[in-house]
């Protein structure tokens, strides 16, 4: 019982957001570096940005503290290698 009352007591402190780089395809072929922010309790990302910072994780309740944080650009590291095998001709 001991356990549950000092994770209670740890999701209502604020904690900073943990930084995560990823790499996606935007539009379908261009190469995107994006940083993302997760929780420091479960690693769930948070559907964050520079306009719109959750008070809490949806997902196990902690509570998180955006103070500081620099927001970064997406930066495009190149485009995909065109695949002649799918080519619909």
């Amino acid at each position: 019982m001991a356990g549950f009352w000092k994770r209670r007591i740890f999701r209502n402190v604020a904690r900073k957001p943990v930084s995560k780089i990823e790499n996606y395809l935007k539009y379908g072929f261009v190469i995107t570096e994006h940083e993302c922010y997760c929780c420091p309790a479960c690693r769930k990302v948070l559907n964050a940005g520079p306009d719109y910072q959750p008070r809490y994780c949806s997902q196990c309740g902690q509570k998180i503290n955006f103070s500081g944080v620099a927001w970064k650009r997406d930066v495009e590291l190149g485009y995909m290698q065109r695949r002649d095998g799918h080519e619909p001709f």
